[in-house]
């Protein structure tokens, strides 16, 4: 297969401009925030917006992380992005500079960085066992991308354009009022140590001033635009151009033969790599607080299960502190289906949710999951509607918003979605809302969706083949203590209320006690 993309094959999927609605519910938005830390240098964001369009593509994604996690290649690949981001910044000032010597240098710069690069590349992805075909076909395509500019005569040239910059040697003597610039020899530019490309003039001049530390900034006017010579560095052109006309006449040349050398899908490469690097840095740092990510299967049938699933957030929100997020594990029945989960208020029912819902998505993304193991069917997408705050500035009430927010995810006519719906229609009398909450379940089965269903509405979980009824957990004999877990069983009829009131000494004695 020809080389297209290492995110998304040769599908010609596009990436989605904004945030998906489901982000927020399941605080995805927080976890986007750490994941997109170490690669702050590139926009991230909008590939984890947008889910494959298959499961072949989940499963190329699964193959170049496979490949990607080889610490040798992983290095090499860091590098090979450093390298470009140097080439990127030299070739904007490139572009930028109007002086002309100025420019054709930074060009200059921008393809030695570039060339070094791809050299780099190379030889990491020879050196290492490729299994992916996203990373085997990028290594057919960098060899034919490097041979092309062999033949057309780029790296002799930059050779020769490197040996033309590297001649001009030369250095300051100040008398009185007048200031020589000297041409030396190689010879003795290299004497005393450092050569003069190694070695900071800036420091050194401060050094000769006793300038104390903080006090650089003082001279720093001498060179006061990266991209706007000084007088002193326009004259010193000048002056060198004169003597060795030869030296910036190869340095232009390069310029002039080589005015575009980056090839549009080696950009795209380091742009799109972000995602998998990204993503392997946040799978080692959640893997430190003590919480394993594992790869999961997507397949075709409707089997979809896992254990061990945890709240993602939870845990990076509590990290550092002496906190445990509770694991649970879970089995729907073959086919389209929902888990009504009932029980006590604070019984972790929206955690599991969240945690199950967070699940899906890194697997639909092609990415590890916060689980041991996580088997499930291919979904088309996600859709979520969790409990809001009535807004005081809206003129209809807490339903009416709900309803609103309801109604695109049924008015979509998409198939095969995961849902997850929290505590809907709470201020409906339990009569509608057991209606209402029924016609919405049978609605998105008959589209063909798994999902879970959050209520406190007992009569909602009556199983039948399509519905599941979980139960939250507490301590036998310690009402009042959560264990968070979620059992398949048959819905309990009551909220372990007493056990609140009494924590929070709110019994009719304890009221008329205070009111003493």
């Amino acid at each position: 297969m020809e080389f297209e993309s290492i995110l998304y094959a040769g599908t010609g999927q596009e990436t989605a401009k904004s945030e998906p609605a489901y982000f927020q519910d399941l605080r995805l938005d927080y976890l986007m925030g750490i994941l997109e830390r170490p690669v702050k240098d590139y926009a991230v964001q909008t590939h984890y917006y947008t889910l494959p369009a298959s499961v072949d593509l989940i499963r190329y994604r699964h193959e170049v992380f496979r490949d990607l996690s080889q610490p040798v290649l992983y290095e090499c690949v860091r590098e090979f992005c450093l390298k470009m981001q140097k080439s990127r910044r030299a070739g904007s000032l490139a572009a930028e500079s109007e002086e002309a010597v100025q420019a054709a240098g930074c060009h200059l710069e921008a393809a030695v960085y570039y060339w070094r690069g791809l050299l780099s590349l190379a030889q990491g992805l020879a050196e290492c066992r490729l299994d992916s075909e996203g990373m085997q076909s990028l290594r057919e395509y960098l060899e034919a991308h490097m041979a092309q500019l062999r033949q057309n005569g780029f790296e002799e040239s930059l050779e020769k354009a490197e040996q033309c910059l590297t001649q001009i040697r030369f250095r300051f003597v100040a008398d009185g009022e007048n200031i020589t610039i000297e041409e030396i020899s190689k010879e003795t530019a290299g004497e005393g140590g450092a050569s003069v490309w190694e070695r900071n003039y800036l420091q050194e001049l401060a050094d000769l001033l006793a300038l104390d530390e903080g006090e650089e900034n003082y001279i720093e006017g001498i060179f006061p635009n990266v991209l706007e010579p000084s007088y002193l560095e326009l004259t010193m052109i000048q002056i060198l151009r004169k003597s060795n006309p030869d030296i910036f006449k190869g340095i232009r040349g390069f310029h002039k033969s080589f005015p575009e050398f980056y090839s549009g899908k080696i950009l795209r490469f380091e742009e799109e790599v972000q995602f998998y690097i990204s993503f392997l840095e946040f799978k080692k740092n959640t893997e430190r607080l003590g919480y394993f990510l594992s790869e999961p299967h997507v397949s075709a049938d409707h089997r979809f299960c896992g254990t061990g699933v945890y709240d993602l957030a939870l845990v990076w929100k509590n990290a550092g502190k002496d906190y445990t997020v509770v694991a649970n594990d879970f089995s729907y029945p073959e086919g389209p289906s929902f888990f009504v989960v009932t029980g006590p208020n604070q019984g972790g029912k929206t955690t599991f949710a969240r945690s199950v819902a967070q699940a899906v998505y890194l697997s639909l993304m092609g990415l590890y999951v916060n689980a041991d193991t996580f088997q499930l069917p291919w979904f088309q997408g996600i859709s979520t509607h969790f409990e809001m705050e009535e807004r005081i500035q809206s003129n209809s009430g807490k339903l009416k918003d709900e309803i609103d927010r309801l109604a695109p995810m049924m008015h979509q006519n998409r198939n095969r979605q995961f849902i997850v719906l929290n505590e809907l229609f709470t201020t409906a009398t339990t009569h509608d809302a057991l209606i209402m909450g029924r016609k919405v379940m049978k609605y998105f089965l008959m589209r063909e969706c798994c999902g879970i269903y959050v209520t406190h509405i007992q009569e909602l979980a009556e199983e039948t083949e399509s519905i599941v009824s979980l139960v939250a957990q507490v301590e036998p004999g310690a009402e009042n203590k959560r264990t968070y877990r979620m059992l398949p069983m048959k819905a309990q009829g009551y909220g372990y209320s007493d056990s609140l009131v009494e924590q929070f000494e709110l019994r009719f004695e304890d009221l008329m006690r205070r009111l003493e």
